[in-house]
């Protein structure tokens, strides 16, 4: 116990209020019995252990603590500042936690914020739309071995990406004609004489799912579809299909590289229309026919002005989007790091 004081004084000689601090631990020495300070005569005193918590990376001089490693392991575990090298889980997670805190410095130097409300209604919608009602989607959380908390932070974290991305985002890209040239001669949909169309679309697999579940989440979209809801909107919240973050875009498409059965669904929808549901066994599909491009005239086998005015626009869309995703991928993957100070101590 003396030695457990004595480092307690030694910490605080220091602070301001040492005198309060050393006459506080006085007082208390002083109170105990002489035995219990000084120990048996026959006894040597107890050896207190010290535990120093290390530092394993910093950004902008801010630390990431070993102990603060050994917290985020699964499950979590002490591990010895030597092996956190050879451990690749350690490194993984450390990894992730650097690229976390550079996020932080970069969305507070950019007063980018996220509200707990904003977890909590994406969360949310995340139940609903795997037909989960809250309860259920955390049991399915603790049951494999994750935390509501953790999961709290992972969303924040990407809400904070999508902020950063916005802010990115409106500062635009240019195009040039030279660019939308070349752009429509090396598009094969764009050259195909045939008639063509820009297609978005919502999927929903079966996989996964009850056939109660499934049937829920079909309704679900037809629901909202029928209630007005833009089909890009409605493709954000419920669509399983790869190209869901784009609002379903599949971008344009030759007529005759569709299948016989969508092909049926979408010739007679109109622009600015969507389909009814296209049922296979795998999944219900509904496509969105945003434009439509008519034939080359056979006669003179080139694009009528109107047709190549919209194809030049679409094509105009295409890579912005394009110039857009690049400048993103390079702002998060390159950019962060230079604009903050990584040192990652093993």
């Amino acid at each position: 116990m003396f030695r457990t004081f004595y480092l307690l004084g030694c910490h605080l000689k220091h602070s301001p209020r040492a005198p309060v601090h050393l006459a506080l631990i006085a007082c208390i020495c002083s109170s105990l019995p002489t035995e219990s300070l000084a120990g048996p005569p026959s006894e040597k005193p107890a050896q207190v252990e010290v535990v120093i918590d290390a530092v394993v990376a910093s950004v902008d001089e801010k630390p990431i603590t070993l102990s603060e490693l050994q917290d985020r392991l699964s499950p979590p575990r002490k591990i010895a500042l030597q092996d956190v090298s050879k451990d690749q889980e350690a490194q993984q997670i450390l990894d992730s936690m650097i690229a976390e805190r550079v996020l932080e410095a970069e969305a507070s130097a950019k007063k980018v914020s996220v509200a707990d409300a904003e977890v909590e209604e994406y969360i949310n919608e995340v139940a609903t739309r795997n037909s989960l009602s809250r309860p259920d989607f955390e049991a399915i959380l603790k049951k494999e071995g994750k935390s509501l908390g953790w999961y709290k932070s992972q969303v924040k974290n990407e809400i904070t990406k999508t902020k950063l991305a916005g802010s990115i985002s409106r500062g635009g890209v240019s195009v040039s004609e030279q660019e939308i040239d070349e752009y429509l001669t090396n598009s094969p949909s764009f050259q195909s004489e045939g008639a063509s169309v820009k297609l978005r679309l919502i999927s929903i697999s079966t996989s996964n799912k009850t056939p109660e579940q499934f049937a829920e989440k079909v309704k679900a979209v037809e629901d909202a579809l029928a209630s007005g809801t833009k089909f890009e909107e409605v493709a954000r919240r419920y669509s399983e299909g790869p190209h869901s973050g784009e609002g379903g875009l599949l971008g344009v498409v030759a007529e005759k590289d569709l299948s016989s059965q969508i092909f049926d669904a979408v010739l007679s929808v109109e622009p600015g229309s969507h389909t009814k549901a296209v049922v296979s066994e795998q999944e219900t599909q509904f496509f969105f026919v945003e434009e439509r491009y008519k034939a080359k005239d056979s006669e003179d086998d080139e694009d009528d002005e109107e047709t190549l005015k919209a194809k030049r626009e679409e094509a105009r869309k295409a890579i912005q989007m394009r110039k857009t995703e690049e400048k993103l991928n390079s702002y998060f993957t390159v950019d962060l790091n230079k604009n903050h100070t990584v040192d990652k101590k093993l």
